[in-house]
């Protein structure tokens, strides 16, 4: 999925968050966005899938106009995954639902009767035991999310994003918070999906496991290019922001 961005700019209770983004992504690319808390990394990803109007610019995904109408902002959103920091997990469904509820527009009439008392329906039955196994949790997908812990919750919230089999994925944060083995399990879990994947992060070691790292500051790109070239932090951000964003930060 190609994305394409011109002379964006977004405001957000009258405060500009992004001026001027001129930014493309190739199909099957895998890019971070890297920079510090209120740069605008998550709006970023917010206009991308729609969420968020900018105030001035262009944006195309696919070659289409997410905010053209419903309809074709529904068409964009069936082919995005999405994994944040904090899970969108819907309390008091199971693992199981909350995974099978990231398709519900494929469902036909007597898929949700199945769904909601606990079965899943036959033709979705290899994909969820397939996804179970990769992220090892088939021994909670019966069991309420509110019950998991923050790991399972996480490794829940990837299996749904890939469920789908999405040709864009774009993570918020996902590894914040996790220890150093589990965040790149979760980041090759994601890359090795083919899809096109946008993750943004203020930790710069995250950033360096992508080879093309977009740097964002106070919503301006400030450098975007190979990783070997966006190691002196201080320099493209100065040493307040800099000294928040040493590997490993967890803010």
């Amino acid at each position: 999925m190609r994305i394409d961005l011109r002379g964006v700019s977004a405001t957000l209770s009258g405060r500009t968050v992004l001026s001027g983004i001129d930014l493309s992504f190739r199909e099957g690319e895998q890019v971070a966005v890297l920079g510090p808390s209120g740069a605008g990394k998550t709006t970023l990803l917010r206009v991308i899938v729609g969420a968020v109007r900018p105030h001035r610019g262009d944006v195309r995904v696919d070659g289409l106009d997410p905010f053209e109408s419903r309809a074709a902002l529904m068409r964009l959103r069936r082919s995005i995954g999405c994994v944040r920091q904090r899970d969108d997990l819907i309390q008091g469904l199971t693992a199981r639902t909350n995974i099978l509820v990231s398709v519900s527009y494929r469902w036909r009439p007597r898929d949700w009767g199945a769904v909601l008392i606990g079965n899943v329906p036959r033709r979705f039955g290899d994909r969820l035991a397939e996804i179970a196994r990769r992220h090892e949790i088939g021994d909670v997908l019966a069991s309420p999310v509110e019950r998991l812990s923050g790991g399972q919750r996480q490794r829940v919230a990837v299996a749904r994003a890939l469920f789908g089999e999405p040709r864009l994925l774009l993570a918020d944060e996902a590894t914040t918070g996790l220890d150093p083995v589990r965040a790149a399990r979760v980041l090759d879990d994601l890359r090795q999906s083919g899809a096109t994947l946008i993750a943004a992060t203020h930790d710069l070691s995250i950033a360096q496991r992508f080879r093309r790292v977009i740097a964002l500051r106070e919503g301006v790109v400030v450098f975007d290019g190979d990783r070997t070239d966006a190691t002196d932090l201080k320099q493209i951000y100065g040493d307040d922001a800099a000294a928040e964003m040493v590997p490993g930060a967890d803010r």
